[in-house]
């Protein structure tokens, strides 16, 4: 079973996140997020029963950043079945470049998430079974 998060402490982004992606078909409701701590939380909780994710992540966050949480994402056991987005209003090529040094993430978008960039990513045989 495949899941779809969204961590970003920025409420109206989380909101048209999650509007723009069921526009697009996700499979499932996107869960939000609005500290990256609660999100590692959900995914380390045994009883989930999901064992596929996409995760929408932004970058500056107050208790822990995007950067963080990839970090403590690595070591997660089953963290190969973890694709994560950047979605960050950063525009700093510094953040694009140093998100490739994680196995983890998929892609980088700048904010905010578009229907047309949606439907790129909906199009990567990859991330297939996020979608309907």
């Amino acid at each position: 079973m495949a899941k779809i998060l969204i961590i970003d402490d920025d409420s109206i982004v989380v909101f048209v996140q999650q509007k723009i992606l069921q526009k697009c078909g996700v499979s499932y409701e996107p869960l939000a997020f609005k500290d990256a701590r609660e999100g590692l939380n959900y995914l380390q909780d045994e009883s989930n029963e999901e064992k596929d994710y996409l995760i929408f992540l932004d970058i500056n966050m107050p208790s822990l950043s995007g950067w963080e949480f990839l970090e403590k994402l690595e070591k997660f056991e089953e963290s190969d079945k973890i694709k994560v987005i950047m979605v960050t209003s950063s525009i700093d090529s510094y953040d694009k470049k140093k998100s490739v040094d994680y196995k983890n993430v998929f892609d980088f978008i700048e904010k905010p998430i578009t229907v047309e960039r949606c439907n790129e990513l909906r199009a990567k045989e990859d991330l297939s079974k996020f979608f309907k």
